[in-house]
């Protein structure tokens, strides 16, 4: 395994857990998307592809995801 997919395979196991912090349904279909496809080890730009948004929209989800994830813990 390359250390790209090393680096994308660790990242998506931390988005996961991002994600069981969060209640599924106070998420939008968009973040729900994003969330599932990013968790399968899919890239930015292979997600954007396939949601017919760019790989930049993607990472800014993925963001406000991880945001609100941290928000909650916090609280």
């Amino acid at each position: 395994m390359s250390t790209r997919q090393q680096l994308l395979k660790a990242r998506c196991a931390k988005l996961r857990t991002v994600i069981s912090r969060l209640n599924s349904k106070a998420l939008t279909e968009r973040q729900r998307q994003v969330a599932e496809l990013r968790t399968t080890g899919l890239s930015l730009q292979e997600i954007g592809s396939r949601l017919g948004i760019t790989g930049e929209r993607v990472r800014q989800v993925e963001a406000r995801l991880r945001s609100r994830a941290r928000l909650k813990r916090d609280v």
